[in-house]
C-alpha cells in the first residue's frame, strides 16, 4: 500500500524534471510543432507543485483535485487540458483516500486515459501522447499483481518508452503535428515522450528516490532578457502586454485583475456576447479587437499557449448580456481542447454559449477537409461581420450563421521571412536561412508547404493570390475583401508594396476589392512575414462588414473623419 507521502514525492519529482528537461521536449516539439512544450509543461507542473504546497491536501483525490486544476489552469495548449482530465480522473477514483494500491494505480491509468480519447478525440496510432499511455495501461492490466509494484510500474515505464520511440515512424494524423503528414516522420511526438517521464518519476518516487530534486539558484530562465526586448520578466510579459493596451486605450477596453479584457463599455442587454480565447505573444490580436462591432471579451494565455477552459468560461460569463454567447475558437488542439472545457462549464452556469470553429489556412488541408484547416488571420472577416450582426440585434443562430459563412468564403496563405526570438529562451522559434522564405507556416511557426528563396513582391503575390482564387473558385462572384496582416517584423512600407501588387493583380484578374485591411493585426514577436487572407464576399456578407466598428487596434470604416 502506498499513502500521500509517494503522490507528493512523485510532483515533487515532476516539477524537477520537466525544469531540467524543457530544452529537450521544447526541441522536440520545435521539428513538428511550435516549440514551446517544454515550456508548458514545465510550467504546469511547476504550478501544480505550488498549489500542493500551499493547500496541503490530506485526502488523495482532493490533492489530484488540485493538481488537475493547477494545470489546467497553467498548462494551456493542448496538453494542458488533457493532462488535466486525465489527474481529475485520479481526483475521482481517490475521493476520501488515504492508501491506494498497483490495482488503483491501473484503474486510475485506465480512466485517465479514456478521458483523454474523449476529451482529445484522439486513438492509438495518430502519434500522440496516447501511443506512450496505452501501452503502459495495458502492461499495467497484464502484470502479475503479486509482484513487487516498483517492478511492475518499471513494466509500464518500459512499455511506455517503447511506445513514444514508435511514434518517431508514424505519420501524425491528429493534431498540430498533423499539418506535416508525411513530413513528421523520423521525429517523435513530445506529448508521448514527456509521459515517459511522467512514469520515470512515478518509478522514482515509488523507489523513495529523491536526488532529481533541484533547489535552482537565484538565477533561473525568468530571469533572462533575450537581447532586444523591452520586457520586465518573462512571466510577467502577457498580463503587462493587456494592462498598458487597457491604460493606452482607456475608453474603449478595460483590463480585470483575473487576466481578461472587456469592453469598457457593455452593449445592451439582449444582445449577443462574443468572446475568444487564445495564447499570448500575438499581440494586438484580439485584445486590440475589443470593442464596438467586434468583440466583448477576450482572455490570453501563455507565451503560444491557448488560454485554459477555466477562464475561457469565465470571459463567456463576462459576455453574456442575456442573449446567448459566441465563442470563437480558432481551429488549433490547443484552442479547440480548451474550448470543449469552457462550453461545458459555461452550459452547466445555465449561459447559451454556441462555438464556431475558424479555420481558413489552405496550407493545412484542401477545401473538401475545411473542418481541418488551421485558424489564421482570415477570421477577421468572421469575426467583423458576426460582430456587426450582434451589435445591431441579430439572434444567436443568425449571427453564427453568419460567421460560419464568412468563414466558408475565405481562404489564407501566409509566409516567414524571418524568426522571432522567444523571450524566454533567447533562441529563434524555428529554423530559417537567411534569404530563404517559407510558404504556408504558421502563426507559431509551424513548418509550411514550401521552403525557397525569398522571391520579389510581385512574384510572391503572383504565386499566393493564384492559389487563393483557385481555392475560392467554386465561391468567387466578382468581390473580395483584402486583408494583408504583418507577422510583426514586416514594415507597413513593405506591406503597402504588396497590397499595391495585390490591388495591381486582382484587377487585372477583373476581381474587385470590396474592402482592404492592410495591417499587423496578429504578428508572432517579431518574426518576418505575412498572411494573405481573401473573402469571396456577396451582397449579405457586405452589408455586414460595412457597418461601423471600432477598437484600439481596428476601425471600420477607415476613411470617415469624425
Amino acid at each position: 500500500m502506498y499513502s500521500l507521502y509517494e503522490l507528493r514525492l512523485w510532483f515533487k519529482l515532476l516539477a524537477a524534471k520537466f525544469q531540467q528537461q524543457q530544452d529537450y521536449l521544447n526541441q522536440l516539439d520545435q521539428a513538428i510543432g511550435d516549440g514551446d512544450h517544454g515550456f508548458t509543461l514545465a510550467r504546469a507542473f511547476a504550478s501544480a507543485n505550488y498549489e500542493i504546497e500551499k493547500s496541503v491536501p490530506t485526502d488523495l483525490g482532493i490533492f489530484l483535485d488540485v493538481v488537475a486544476s493547477a494545470v489546467a489552469e497553467n498548462g494551456g495548449g493542448a496538453i494542458g487540458p488533457l493532462l488535466a482530465a486525465f489527474f481529475a480522473e485520479g481526483g475521482t477514483l481517490f475521493r476520501n483516500r488515504t492508501f491506494w494500491d498497483i490495482v488503483d494505480l491501473q484503474n486510475f491509468f485506465e480512466r485517465g486515459a479514456n478521458a483523454i480519447s474523449e476529451l482529445g478525440g484522439a486513438k492509438a496510432g495518430q502519434k500522440t501522447l496516447l501511443d506512450a499511455l496505452l501501452p503502459a495501461v495495458r502492461a499495467l492490466k497484464e502484470s502479475q499483481f503479486d509482484k513487487e509494484p516498483v517492478m511492475v510500474v518499471k513494466n509500464a515505464l518500459e512499455a511506455a518508452y517503447r511506445g513514444s520511440e514508435a511514434t518517431r515512424q508514424m505519420v501524425a494524423t491528429f493534431g498540430r503535428a498533423a499539418f506535416l503528414g508525411e513530413r513528421s516522420i523520423g521525429h517523435p511526438d513530445p506529448g508521448a515522450m514527456s509521459f515517459v517521464l511522467i512514469m520515470q518519476c512515478l518509478f522514482d518516487a515509488l523507489n523513495g528516490k529523491q536526488d532529481e530534486i533541484l533547489i535552482t539558484d537565484d538565477t533561473t530562465e525568468e530571469d533572462f532578457i533575450p537581447p532586444g526586448k523591452f520586457i520586465n520578466r518573462p512571466e510577467h510579459m502577457i498580463a503587462e502586454d493587456n494592462q498598458g493596451l487597457a491604460m493606452a486605450y482607456p475608453g474603449i477596453v478595460e483590463y480585470l485583475e483575473e487576466g481578461i479584457l472587456v469592453r469598457k463599455k457593455p452593449k445592451a442587454e439582449g444582445k449577443v456576447g462574443l468572446t475568444i480565447g487564445h495564447g499570448g505573444g500575438h499581440t494586438p490580436s484580439m485584445g486590440g479587437l475589443v470593442g464596438v462591432g467586434l468583440l466583448d471579451t477576450d482572455v490570453y494565455g501563455p507565451l503560444f499557449t491557448c488560454a485554459s477552459g477555466i477562464k475561457i468560461a469565465r470571459a463567456i460569463q463576462l459576455a453574456d448580456r442575456h442573449a446567448g454567447v459566441v465563442l470563437l475558437v480558432s481551429n488549433h488542439s490547443g484552442d479547440v481542447l480548451n474550448a470543449r472545457m469552457a462550453l461545458r462549464r459555461a452550459a452547466e452556469w445555465g449561459i447559451d454559449v454556441k462555438p464556431v470553429y475558424l479555420g481558413d489556412d489552405v496550407a493545412t488541408a484542401p477545401r473538401s477537409e475545411i473542418h481541418k484547416r488551421r485558424g489564421l488571420g482570415g477570421l477577421l472577416f468572421a469575426l467583423k461581420i458576426g460582430g456587426a450582426a450582434a451589435e445591431m440585434g441579430q439572434p444567436i443562430n443568425e449571427v453564427v450563421r453568419l460567421m460560419e459563412k464568412a468563414n466558408l468564403h475565405t481562404a489564407t496563405l501566409a509566409i516567414a521571412t524571418r524568426p522571432p526570438t522567444h523571450p524566454v529562451s533567447g533562441k529563434p522559434l524555428f529554423e530559417l536561412q537567411k534569404g530563404q522564405m517559407e510558404i504556408g507556416t504558421g502563426v507559431h511557426g509551424e513548418v509550411g508547404v514550401y521552403r525557397g528563396p525569398i522571391l520579389p513582391a510581385e512574384q510572391v503575390v503572383e504565386v499566393v493570390i493564384n492559389r487563393l482564387l483557385d481555392d475560392l473558385a467554386g465561391l468567387l462572384q466578382r468581390k473580395v475583401l483584402v486583408f494583408l496582416n504583418g507577422a510583426g517584423g514586416t514594415s507597413h512600407m513593405e506591406l503597402n508594396i504588396l497590397y499595391r501588387n495585390t490591388y495591381l493583380f486582382l484587377k487585372d484578374k477583373g476581381v474587385q476589392i470590396a474592402g482592404a485591411v492592410v495591417e499587423s493585426l496578429f504578428t508572432t514577436l517579431e518574426m518576418g512575414g505575412v498572411s494573405f487572407s481573401l473573402l469571396a464576399i456577396d451582397d449579405e456578407m457586405e452589408y455586414w462588414w460595412q457597418k461601423p466598428a471600432l477598437s484600439a487596434h481596428f476601425r471600420w470604416p477607415t476613411d470617415v473623419i469624425c
